[in-house]
């Protein structure tokens, strides 16, 4: 936290579902590089975010709308850290989303929501598996 009590915290919201990897948000790749933690609702988006980011990072939560205690709840012990929310498809299909946006802002001071618009991340067409 700052000199002022502000957590100085970031989350990034990306759209995970079916697409073309060309599709594929330049800064999406970089923006899971840096997260400290990607909360998940999906099980389908949870598989397609093992391919680009460590699986101890990836934390499921139960669902989008009650999402807001659990990752209020990591920004309090993690303050200063940048979290990604990973929903499926496009962040602007989620009317919950915005619900979940403007709690969280409230419940961590100091608190930068941004999105990534549209499906942003998808499940890479090849594998270097041999089968």
């Amino acid at each position: 936290m700052t000199g002022d009590g502000r957590n100085n915290a970031v989350l990034v919201v990306l759209g995970v579902g079916p697409g073309e990897p060309e599709s594929l948000a330049p800064e999406a790749a970089d923006v899971l590089a840096a997260a400290d933690v990607v909360f998940v609702p999906a099980v389908p988006a949870e598989s397609t975010l093992f391919f680009y980011t460590e699986a101890w990072r990836v934390e499921r939560i139960t669902d989008l709308a009650g999402s807001v205690p659990v990752i209020e709840d990591w920004f309090r012990l993690s303050p200063g850290s940048t979290a990604v929310l990973a929903v499926p498809g496009d962040p602007a299909d989620h009317p919950a989303f915005t619900a979940v946006a403007d709690g969280l802002r409230v419940a961590v001071p100091g608190l930068t929501v941004r999105t990534v618009p549209g499906v942003s991340i998808v499940p890479p067409r090849l594998t270097p598996l041999p089968w």
